[in-house]
């Protein structure tokens, strides 16, 4: 009787669990709004080295201006989503740049949800 009550418990934590996962998806958008502006080729880590690994780095910097790109979430297929200063590379309110982590370069504007 209680291997059953243990094992109901299980099933009922595993499924609020991919219920919470799934409503995280719906709020991240997957399509690009449109192209940023001013965008250098790449940005660069804190310490000024290109970023080599697969994982989202914050905060990333534009080498351009040394201006920091500060990561608010991360998505699937190694993307994350970073606040810019308000108007920089066309992002407005409500906006973050999309960049691809694995090689650090800007992807485009996407709206927050």
């Amino acid at each position: 009787m209680r291997a059953r009550v243990a094992a109901g418990v299980l099933i009922l934590v595993a499924s609020g669990g991919c219920a919470t996962v799934k409503d995280t998806l719906k709020t991240t958008p997957d399509t690009i709004e449109r192209p940023a502006t001013g965008l250098p080729g790449t940005f660069l880590r804190a310490d000024g080295l290109p970023n080599l690994g697969t994982v989202c780095l914050t905060p990333l910097v534009d080498p351009q201006d040394k201006s920091t790109l500060d990561l608010v979430r991360t998505i699937r297929g190694g993307q994350g989503d970073y606040r810019v200063t308000a108007g920089k590379y066309g992002v407005g309110d409500n906006e973050l740049l999309r960049v691809d982590c694995t090689t650090a370069r800007p992807m485009g504007v996407v709206r927050v949800q």
